[in-house]
């Protein structure tokens, strides 16, 4: 580029931080914007007595080719760590190792007839491969056509839903199928059996937060720091006012990219016009609450992740144990066990203190697994919520993508950026920062 724009990036979770790392190896003077006091957003981690826990994603997929590259070129991948154990549905009181490979074939979970209907699933998968983009969501727009729940009840078993597709969807989005495109269940499924192996899950050896820490160094990054507005002025910029420790903070902008969740849009661009308000309005977002528990002695080892179908349990969606997915997640002697609310038990009980949903999560687990029941040797509990864990990728969501690929939402030198336009996880956050990037520098030149 000719000269060095001034960039505002508005949000430094890892879709923020990805599109500003691009625009500065692209020359741009890029200034960071963060609501939080430390980087990462969705893909942060805390340490409470020595044990790392993960406040977001929590794992890494072998299918994030774009994260995977990244990490890399960050001098991160001697940090790279294997987790070794998948997840598990339970049933009847018994967990029953599922994950997304030709071994699912050979699953006691359900019987022989309803892997026979496994076909049919098989079979769309096969006929609608070419648009199933994982780096690409607006291409499956053509099979935005009915929900998870409709689409299994139609064409597989309520059986096949409940045990098979609920639990992960539940356990890892906070989503129910009824609130699922089939088209995102197609795409993951596709990249989940993209490599002969199945799916293969990592983590970071100081946890997630150390990729978006990564991401972050040697930018010029404003924490605690509030956007109040974006506005353009008369010479094709912004104009960007931010709360900073107290006092107001504004700064002239060539371009912005804005990446927020999709909910915090519309109050900083007050002026955008009705068609894109009502882009931005009907995007919604999965709730949850995180409670982290540690202990003396460490937990079963024989899985990663415990996924709790609704039929089971109204309340738990997953727990995960974390030593398994490096020992080093917890000093020697210890452990910690994570269990998440099901995204329709987070929105119902929000209302409930903290000491009230710890004891109701407690007691479920109790029930459910009481192999996994931290009680006895507890050291320490830690309760976090999420208000907005990820953003729902329902029946129209697709189209919508469709529709902002097409050039219909941005305008100008702002753009946006965020999981809710890339996919509903740690890739899709990165490769839609990237994306965004590319589209502003275009502009600029």
């Amino acid at each position: 580029m000719s000269g060095s724009p001034h960039i505002v990036v508005i949000g430094a979770g890892v879709a923020g931080l990805a599109a500003a790392r691009r625009l500065v190896a692209a020359g741009a003077r890029v200034t960071v914007l963060e609501r939080a006091p430390v980087v990462g957003g969705r893909v942060s981690t805390t340490v409470v007595e020595g044990c790392q826990i993960e406040l977001g994603a929590e794992f890494l997929a072998s299918f994030y080719t774009r994260t995977m590259a990244l990490i890399k070129q960050l001098g991160l991948a001697r940090d790279l760590r294997r987790i070794p154990s998948s997840a598990a549905t339970l049933r009847d009181g018994r967990l029953y190792p599922l994950w997304p490979s030709a071994r699912v074939a050979f699953t006691p979970l359900v019987g022989s007839r309803q892997k026979l209907a496994l076909s049919y699933l098989a079979g769309s998968l096969m006929r609608h491969r070419p648009i199933l983009d994982i780096h690409a969501f607006q291409r499956a727009a053509a099979v935005d056509d009915a929900s998870v729940g409709d689409y299994a009840r139609a064409h597989l078993s309520e059986e096949l839903l409940e045990y098979v597709l609920q639990p992960p969807i539940s356990g890892i989005f906070y989503w129910t199928p009824e609130r699922t495109s089939r088209a995102m269940l197609l795409i993951a499924l596709r990249a989940g059996l993209s490599r002969p192996a199945g799916l293969q899950i990592f983590t970071l050896r100081e946890g997630l937060g150390q990729l978006a820490r990564a991401l972050a160094d040697g930018l010029d990054l404003r924490l605690a720091a509030e956007v109040l507005s974006v506005t353009p002025d008369d010479g094709g910029g912004y104009a960007v006012r931010a709360h900073v420790g107290g006092a107001e903070l504004r700064l002239a902008a060539d371009g912005v990219v804005v990446a927020t969740p999709a909910t915090a849009v519309p109050r900083m661009l007050p002026w955008l016009d009705d068609e894109r308000r009502a882009f931005f309005a009907a995007i919604d977002y999965s709730s949850t609450v995180n409670l982290a528990v540690g202990t003396r002695g460490r937990l079963p080892r024989g899985v990663y992740g415990l996924l709790f179908p609704r039929r089971e349990t109204p309340f738990l969606a997953s727990a995960t144990v974390q030593t398994v997915k490096d020992p080093g997640f917890a000093p020697r002697g210890r452990d910690v066990i994570c269990l998440h609310l099901s995204g329709p038990a987070a929105a119902a009980l929000r209302q409930y203190d903290d000491e009230t949903l710890a004891r109701l999560m407690l007691a479920d687990l109790r029930r459910l697994a009481p192999a996994y029941d931290p009680a006895p040797t507890m050291l320490f509990q830690r309760l976090y919520r999420c208000p907005e864990a990820l953003p729902l990728f329902d029946v129209g969501h697709f189209a919508r993508i469709e529709r902002f690929a097409r050039g219909e939402i941005e305008a100008g030198a702002l753009v946006f950026a965020g999981d809710y336009l890339g996919g509903p996880f740690v890739e899709g956050a990165i490769i839609s920062g990237e994306q965004a990037a590319g589209r502003l520098l275009a502009q600029l030149r």
